[in-house]
C-alpha cells in the first residue's frame, strides 16, 4: 500500500523558497515535533501559525485551503475512514 504525502502543495512551496521544516517551524513559532505532526495530519494549524508561514512563503490568504485545509492533508479524517483514537 502507498503511503499518502499530507501537504504536497505546502512541501512544494517550501521548496521553491528554499525552506525546510525546521525553519518553518521556527517562522510559525512552534517546536519541530509540533510541525511533524501537523505535516503529518496528526493535528492542526492554528491561524496565527498559518499566517506566520503565509507571509514568509507568499501564500495568498485565498490560498490558505489548498495549502493548508485540504481534506487530503489530514487522511485520518477522510470519510470513510476511522478516526485514531
Amino acid at each position: 500500500m502507498r503511503t499518502q504525502k499530507t501537504f504536497a502543495e505546502l512541501r512544494c512551496r517550501m521548496i521553491r523558497e528554499n525552506i525546510n521544516q525546521k525553519e518553518l517551524a521556527e517562522i510559525a513559532g512552534i517546536a519541530d515535533a509540533t510541525m511533524t505532526d501537523q505535516m503529518a495530519g496528526r493535528s492542526f494549524f492554528r491561524v496565527n501559525e498559518i499566517n506566520r508561514m503565509a507571509a514568509r512563503l507568499s501564500i495568498r490568504e485565498s490560498d490558505y485551503y489548498r495549502y493548508f485545509f485540504a481534506q487530503e492533508n489530514y487522511p485520518s479524517r477522510t470519510p470513510g475512514r476511522a478516526c485514531s483514537k
